[in-house]
């Protein structure tokens, strides 16, 4: 099926009625066979339910939306049905970390490192003439070993230059944005041609022709394992719903766009139904940083405070489901540290590769936590933002001082507006809106941060990798 201009086009998609036809070896052999090569390939650990097939993994990663923005969050005013049904019938994270922006978010989810670490420290411009080096091991490169076919979808947002093109990076194919500069014309891509020049990516207009792209690639390798990562430029400014949902929130522009972003999700869980493959496939569902306030309009931390920019909980914690019905156990939740550079070491262990392991990766694997099974310790006990903060068990001490993001709605009101200085620490147990500064009261907690941050600090600059950057010669 080749994409066409029409805005409307996915909303008239129907799925091919077609029998899937699956590798199916296994169903020669008798069931003492088959419970024995189950057993001895690893794949009972995983759950999956059938020994030769390794599962689909798609990632629906949001651009800036809340901790606060969906329905199974807390949220009455923005309506999430396919999202809260994810939710249903999986595993929500209630203590899920990323970074405070774009670009650091979407290095660490490639390379299942802090973003520090391999040079992605800030949000990447065309300008700057850099991007995620050639020698990072990403996602797609770990997936493609084992198998896997890979895509992406959306924003790429690790380099604007073609030396930095997704398809360089491990993906078969790209259907989206690599510049991310709103104030001018910006390209949409399929691999390496430019198919399209529109005025603004986030104009809900495009959805439909992002979702057709999605939904291509889900029906064009569903006789093999592959890897999705959909990467909506939503709900990022500026909000331009489209018509379909403009008006439909009770939380303005934003939530309109919110309740779009909804039903994309639900548009591809649709089509995974429709040729049966949603069983065998992990989806995760998460936000690249907490949400933008200093505009008009809104979203919402929910109970956490500030958002985007900031290393408050409501910038680096966000929401995050993980479904995958033969392995998580639905309606189930996690309130263990888990953060997104976790995705490519748990990836890595579902389709049955290892994490590269000539360099160091921060991320650790989560399968554990995601089939339900109780750790007699966690798999992370902190949670460092390089130089900035850290979190340890539930106390959460600010390395550097915080200024707030900014916020114009009354919904930042809960927000303490005041920064925070260097030295504060807060119980997040007891105080998840990191209002009341308990440092002086916990003098011996702060000195055991501070020495971890300061021990974490000398391995990261011991260990760190450098940005890709291009060369004078292919720099015009």
């Amino acid at each position: 099926m080749r994409l066409r201009n029409r805005a409307f086009e996915l909303f008239s998609i129907t799925v091919e009625a077609s029998e899937l036809r699956r590798r199916n070896t296994m169903n020669q052999l008798t069931t003492f066979t088959v419970c024995l090569f189950v057993t001895l390939s690893g794949w009972a650990q995983v759950g999956t339910s059938r020994a030769s097939e390794k599962p689909n993994i798609v990632v629906f990663l949001t651009d800036d939306q809340g901790y606060g923005d969906l329905g199974c969050y807390g949220s009455n005013d923005i309506a999430t049905p396919n999202i809260d049904r994810l939710c249903a019938e999986g595993m929500k994270f209630t203590s899920f970390y990323v970074h405070n922006r774009c670009s650091p978010t979407r290095a660490a989810l490639m390379t299942g490192c802090h973003a520090q670490r391999v040079g992605v420290d800030n949000v990447v411009y065309r300008r700057e003439r850099v991007g995620l080096n050639a020698d990072e091991i990403t996602v797609p490169e770990l997936l493609k070993t084992a198998g896997y076919a890979t895509g992406i979808v959306g924003k790429w947002h690790l380099g604007e230059w073609e030396d930095f093109n997704p398809v360089n990076h491990g993906f078969d194919s790209f259907f989206g944005f690599m510049e991310c500069d709103d104030k001018k014309t910006t390209a949409i891509y399929r691999n390496r041609e430019i198919v399209e020049k529109i005025k603004q990516k986030t104009d809900g207009t495009h959805s439909p022709k992002l979702l057709a792209a999605g939904i291509e690639f889900i029906k064009q390798h569903k006789e093999q394992p592959f890897f999705l990562y959909y990467a909506s430029p939503l709900p990022h400014v500026k909000w331009h719903p489209h018509p379909r949902f403009k008006g439909s929130s009770k939380q303005g522009t934003y939530g309109d766009v919110v309740q779009e972003i909804d039903w994309q999700v639900g548009e591809l869980m649709k089509t995974l139904e429709e040729l049966d493959l949603a069983e065998n496939t992990l989806f995760v569902f998460a936000s690249d940083n907490g949400p933008q306030l200093n505009v008009e309009g809104y979203g919402s931390a929910g109970i956490l405070r500030d958002g985007k920019w900031t290393n408050f909980e409501g910038g680096i914690r966000v929401p995050c489901i993980m479904r995958w019905p033969n392995a998580i156990p639905p309606n189930s939740t996690n309130d263990e540290i888990t953060a997104i550079i976790d995705l490519l070491p748990t990836f890595g262990s579902i389709a049955g590769v290892a994490a590269p392991a000539d360099r160091v990766i921060d991320g650790r694997n989560i399968l554990p936590y995601m089939r339900g099974e109780q750790a007699d310790t966690p798999i992370h006990d902190s949670y460092i933002v390089p130089g900035a903060s850290i979190r340890h068990g539930d106390w959460k001490l600010l390395v550097k001082s915080q200024k707030p993001g900014g916020g114009k709605s009354d919904r930042v009101g809960k927000t303490d507006r005041v920064p925070a200085p260097a030295g504060a620490m807060f119980n997040l147990k007891i105080d998840p809106s990191e209002s009341t500064n308990v440092a002086a009261e916990h003098p011996d907690q702060v000195a055991e941060l501070t020495n971890r941050m300061s021990d974490f600090m000398k391995h990261l600059n011991a260990h760190s990798r450098p940005i890709g950057s291009l060369s004078t010669k292919n720099g015009q």
